[in-house]
């Protein structure tokens, strides 16, 4: 790897002074403010009046005094509970005490003052369930309670937001997740990408491609999260999703503290559906007694254990603070063990496959297929006699790599095609510490300070089902920020925001026990890079056509590291009824990286610097068996690629956002808001230029490589004609790259440096977002609320396109249909360049979103809302190779090579990311909630919604590069139903009696949690060659005859692959189809050299999934200040199965598969937790 020593030194010194005193913010700290008008008994406005807002839980007040038109406002408060007050000479002291303030929002208390003393008080307590009627934010709060009492598995409070309409994930309520995690959250239509998560302001949101989270909050250190679903102001940016915006709590003026542990293991969970099938000698059943090891729960013990700590600041020599008002803090730290043994159940080829033995296949009824499957001979075309390939055709090679797979389990049967079933332990340790601040020099600073230190460590079990490669990670991450509010005077607030975070991930290869190793089943193929290797010995990548799992020797070990430094500056101004906000934000984010290898393996291309090999029924270009495992064992391979020394990039950015917005209090019941927020958003550069894209327009035909016709190879060309096309951007090597950069040294490819800047693509500087709202209250108790504004997501760096792993930094090959047992076929041969890169416009994603929401007290405390919300996604991120053949170039049989005949020659693919998708989101959102009072709450979000995209994920490759007119469908998290309810609610039983009948039977709460969702759209796509255009290119779909759909009441669970349930139709009404491509079946292969022209995504939906949790409370009062509370928390109480291997994976979607069309496993299992909590 490459030194980084002076970066590294430097970002250790930026987290260090973050840490002291920064934080990210994007104008946009998480503080609320207070409005109304002032008026007498008669409804005229009152000037002049003092108007104050108190925390109840701090010694913390601001003021404000109402203008000429009786209109006052209160900026930049803290969310919390509220005492306002209003006083003027001759007039009684009006009061509300209880007034909630929620992060972000805006909210209306109205004075009407009654003439008198103001010693005298007229006191009113606020009500919860008040409309929104001073925003037209689309928000969405989880407030204390429920953080506190719902069943959270893993306590990760970033999953309440699934609580809310509008937003959904393939992420269950009852799942065990505590990790690093965005949740997978789709808000109101956006990718999970386009989504910005905070804490206290500091982005939590790691800069490899918008990804997973920068750590974790810790449940029982966080006050609130708050959701900005749709249409916020302009002061809020970055992204053109959601935000999820988790607030830290603060110290009090007395001393608190928590102490928990909460405890899982094996003997309180279900046993999964899947163990309950393992049944190796087919012998015992689950239902009998005593139960055989499969018939129980896997080992399993889960520890999540901590303290929290708080209170005021006291320096008793200084004098400082004696009256706990001015300075206070908090510290809290969480631990998990968790110890587990993870259960894989997988298809692996046979044991007579691995010695060229294919006979089995010739039984219409094996297991794999379901149908007979003819194993040909490449030279001839003839079959096999017996369906068995001769020894002298066998490769060394290809039989060592099936030979490398863990071999079946003698007996088992298991759900599907599954053949092998191993258990493994596993095992990840996490702490959290968080440090909270809060320092009130004077009414008119509020200084806030919060920081979190992550640390992650995890075993794994199993790489892609098996054991051979499993990984290490360790994820130190690190988030931090700084919050400071000054009131210059009654009518101008400054806020300034500095934040830090710091994402870093170190991944290695478990090399315990030497299953890693090739050389231990015979792979001894030459490296066409056999310098520098990570890991010398170290078993390749497999990829199957059909049914068979991935060996996968994976992209580890590696290392990356993400820093994010965020300042902001805002500036609120009172000006009549005007509430007027202008601010700035600059971050600069980058990623140092060493793990500049695409996890996934994209077609063509490789995870692992060892090679990765693809293996096909068809070929094109070349001879075939008809069969991918069998070209296995003869050798032949549709590609393999493989990556040499390993680059290290220093990649930067900048952006530059600024804003104004006008909340304009146009009358006592109309509210309007305009903004507009412009951002300039630097594409990511290099430090060290070492990045390398392809340019089109620098290609020069006349210089082109010669190419061997039937290998690829190249056959002359000088070092420019090799590079044809390449270029380093910016415009020569800095001083920082000397030492570093071998070939910076050397000036030998100077020439590919062209003048293009130093991050090639074009900055946009005309991203203006203009933001407009309104709100209006029709009564006491309804409002009505609509807006609708533009957003830009800033991206990532990308995990799939990588420009500083692109030759000659770090060279890569892919080669087209070789042999295993010398892929590159010889020594000191050139071959094509396999590059990703990026396009030189490279537009920001963005959206235009639009609501309009019905809000209404309707009693009991309640609210309800019904909205529409609509969402317009433009310039989504997904690639295409824009080096592919024409269709029909490459027809079956051909013995001519892809590469030879590509469009840019010495190269083979060219996989672009240019954002060019699009999606269109609708939705009917109904809610009713009731905040927690008088000991109940309570809350429903429904969601009805379409969602349909040419582009779901990042990397989605188109399948024709040259036409994507037919890829408008339903989104793969198209979710057309989502329903969530919960409730809390404390036990009047007893409550209040001190003697031993209130200690026994008091202190009681229930709360339950209840989710469905329908399911996700399934599209038949493999990635088979059938039109001809050559390696690495998207998945190509299948021709539908008909209607795929079955009636509800002919959808079925298939516990085996023998029986007839399905939940498609896999042949067509009436007609049978005995083996893939039959005339009857539902679904065919294109003919050869053709794509298909029809609307094939999201034809049909695969199905839901629904999940019940439930928890019992009891508080043991030990003193009046001292209590112990007991939780018993059930997830998935019902135990209900839910079909598939998770809620995005559920049907079988490949027509080759003997399980096509069929749902053959479940998910989800009920878990049981217990936890004992002391609080002060």
């Amino acid at each position: 790897m490459g030194s980084i020593k002076p970066v590294g030194v430097m970002s250790t010194c930026l987290l260090a002074l973050s840490l002291a005193i920064s934080t990210q913010v994007y104008g946009q700290s998480d503080n609320a403010q207070i409005s109304g008008f002032v008026k007498d008994a008669s409804g005229a406005v009152v000037p002049g009046v003092t108007v104050s807002a108190k925390s109840e839980s701090r010694a913390f007040e601001r003021s404000s005094v109402s203008n000429d038109q009786g209109y006052y406002v209160i900026s930049s408060l803290p969310s919390g509970f509220y005492t306002v007050t209003a006083e003027l000479t001759g007039f009684k002291k009006f009061q509300v005490t209880g007034k909630k303030l929620d992060p972000n929002i805006n909210n209306t208390v109205d004075v009407a003052l009654a003439v008198g003393e103001v010693s005298e008080t007229v006191s009113v307590t606020a009500s919860l369930a008040s409309v929104q009627s001073d925003s037209s934010t689309v928000g969405k709060l989880v407030e204390l309670k429920q953080i506190e009492l719902l069943q959270l598995n893993g306590r990760n409070p970033l999953f309440l937001a699934l609580t809310k309409a509008g937003i959904s994930s393939g992420s269950t309520l009852g799942g065990n997740d505590f990790g690093l995690t965005t949740g997978g959250l789709n808000i109101n239509g956006s990718r999970t990408q386009d989504n910005l998560i905070t804490f206290d302001g500091a982005v939590a949101v790691r800069t490899r491609s918008n990804g997973t989270s920068i750590g974790v909050a810790d449940l029982d250190s966080t006050q609130e999260v708050q959701i900005l679903a749709a249409n916020y102001q302009a002061e809020y940016g970055r992204s053109a999703g959601g935000q999820i915006r988790i607030v830290t709590k603060s110290g009090t003026p007395k001393f608190h503290g928590v102490a928990y542990e909460y405890l899982r293991n094996s003997a309180l969970n279900a046993n999964s559906w899947n163990r309950n099938q393992l049944d190796p000698s087919n012998a015992t059943p689950c239902d009998q007694f005593p139960k055989v090891d499969h018939c129980r729960p896997s080992p399993f013990r889960y520890n999540q254990f901590g303290y929290n700590l708080n209170g005021p600041v006291v320096l008793p020599w200084l004098g400082y603070n004696k009256d706990h008002t001015k300075l206070f803090w908090l510290f809290g730290q969480e631990w998990v063990r968790r110890r587990a043994a993870d259960t894989s159940v997988t298809t692996v080829p046979s044991l007579a496959m691995r010695s060229g033995d294919f006979s089995e296949l010739l039984n219409p009824s094996n297991r794999f297929y379901k149908a007979v499957k003819t194993i040909n001979d490449p030279s001839t075309g003839q079959p096999f006699p017996n369906n068995v390939i001769p020894q002298s055709q066998l490769s060394p090679n290809g039989l060592a790599l099936l030979r490398a797979y863990p071999e079946p389990t003698p007996g088992f049967i298991g759900p599907g095609t599954a053949n092998f079933t191993q258990t493994r332990p596993t095992l990840t340790n996490q702490r959290k510490d968080t440090v909270s601040i809060d320092w009130y020099p004077s009414n008119r600073h509020q200084i806030r300070w919060r920081a979190q230190i992550y640390n992650f460590v995890e075993v794994s079990a199993f790489r892609a089902n098996t054991d051979r490669a499993p990984q290490i990670i360790d994820r130190p991450n690190q988030t931090t920020s700084v919050n400071w509010v000054w009131t210059i005077s009654p009518t101008m607030t400054s806020e300034l925001l500095l934040t830090g975070s710091r994402d870093q991930v170190y991944i290695a290869v478990d090399t315990r026990g030497g299953t890693y190793k090739r050389s231990l089943y015979g792979i001894n193929y030459p490296y066409i890079f056999p310098d520098r290797k990570e890991i010398f010995d170290k078993i390749p990548t497999a990829n199957f056509e059909s049914v068979f799992t991935d060996l996968d020797g994976g992209p580890y070990p590696s290392q990356s590291t993400g820093p994010i430094y965020d300042a902001a500056y805002n500036i609120t101004k009172i000006r009549g009824k005007h509430t007027l906000k202008a601010g700035f934000l600059f971050e600069r984010a980058g990623q140092n990286d060493f793990d500049q290898i695409n996890v996934a393996g994209v077609p063509g291309g490789t995870n692992n610097q060892n090679g990765r090999f693809e293996f096909r029924n068809t070929r094109p270009g070349s001879t075939t068996s008809g069969l991918d495992v069998a070209n296995a064992a003869l050798g032949l391979f549709n590609s393999y690629a493989e990556i040499g020394v390993r680059s290290f990039t220093p990649y930067r950015g900048q952006m530059y956002e600024w804003f104004l917005q006008d909340g304009w209090k146009a009358t006592e019941r109309l509210r309007l808001e305009f903004g507009v927020r412009h951002s300039i958003i630097q594409p990511y550069y290099s430090l060290w230029r070492n990045m390398v894209v392809f340019d089109p327009g620098s290609y020069d035909p006349s210089i082109a490589v010669a190419l061997d016709q039937a290998t690829g190879f190249i056959t002359g060309g000088d070092l420019k004609s090799r590079y044809n096309g390449l270029v380093f951007p910016g415009d020569g090597w800095p001083d920082s790259a000397r030492g570093r950069i071998p070939i910076a040294d050397s000036g030998q490819y100077d020439f590919m440096f062209r003048g293009f800047p130093k991050q090639y693509s074009e900055i946009h500087k005309d991203n203006f977002q203009p933001r407009v709202g309104f709100a209006y209250r029709l009564g006491e108790k309804s409002v009505i609320r609509g807006g609708a504004g533009r957003f830009f997501t800033r991206l990532g760096v990308s995990d799939s396109v990588f420009l500083g792993g692109n030759p000659p930094l770090q060279p890569m090959v892919s080669i087209a249909n070789g042999q295993a047992d010398n892929p590159g076929g010889g020594t000191n041969r050139p071959f094509t360049l396999n590059i990703t890169t990026q396009d030189e416009v490279f537009k920001n994603p963005e959206a235009w979103a639009w609501n309009v929401t019905y809000e209404r007290e309707i009693g009991f405390d309640t609210t309800v809302e019904v909205a529409y919300v609509g969402r317009r996604g433009l310039h989504g991120q997904r690639e295409r190779n824009i080096n592919q053949l024409a269709a029909g170039t490459l027809p079956p049989g051909s013995t001519i090579n892809p590469d030879y005949l590509r469009p840019y020659k010495g190269f083979n693919t060219i996989r672009v990311t240019n954002n060019d998708a699009n999606s269109m989101y609708n939705s009917f959102q109904l809610g009713a909630t009731r905040r927690f009072t008088k000991g109940f709450s309570y809350a429903l979000s429904y969601t009805l919604s379409k969602l349909m995209d040419d582009g779901s994920a990042q990397r989605d490759v188109v399948p024709n590069a040259y036409d994507v007119h037919n890829l408008w469908g339903p989104a793969t998290y198209d979710r057309r139903h989502v329903v969530v309810l919960n409730a809390i609610y404390e036990l009047p039983f007893f409550r209040n009696r001190s003697v031993f009948t209130g200690k026994l039977f008091g202190g009681w709460a229930v709360s339950a949690l209840s989710q469905f969702q329908t399911g996700v759209p399934l599209t038949m796509a493999t990635s088979a060659d059938f039109a001809g255009v050559g390696p690495g290119s998207g998945s190509q779909f299948w021709i539908i005859n008909g209607d795929p759909a079955l009636p509800n009441g002919e959808k079925k669970f298939s516990n085996a692959a023998s029986d007839g349930n399905f939940w498609i139709r896999t042949s067509k009404p009436g007609e049978s189809c005995p083996k893939p491509n039959s005339p009857g079946c539902m679904f065919t292969e294109p003919p050869p050299g053709t794509f298909s022209t029809q609307n094939a995504r999201g034809i049909v939906y695969g199905p839901g999934f629904q999940n019940h949790n439930v928890g019992i409370f009891k508080q043991f009062r030990l003193s009046e200040t001292q209590s112990v509370w007991f939780r018993f928390e059930a997830f998935n109480w019902l135990n209900h199965p839910n079909w598939g291997t998770n809620a995005s994976t559920t049907v079988d979607t490949n027509p080759r598969s003997g399980t096509f069309g069929k749902v053959s496993t479940k998910y989800t299992d009920r878990q049981l937790q217990f936890a004992l909590r002391y609080a002060f």
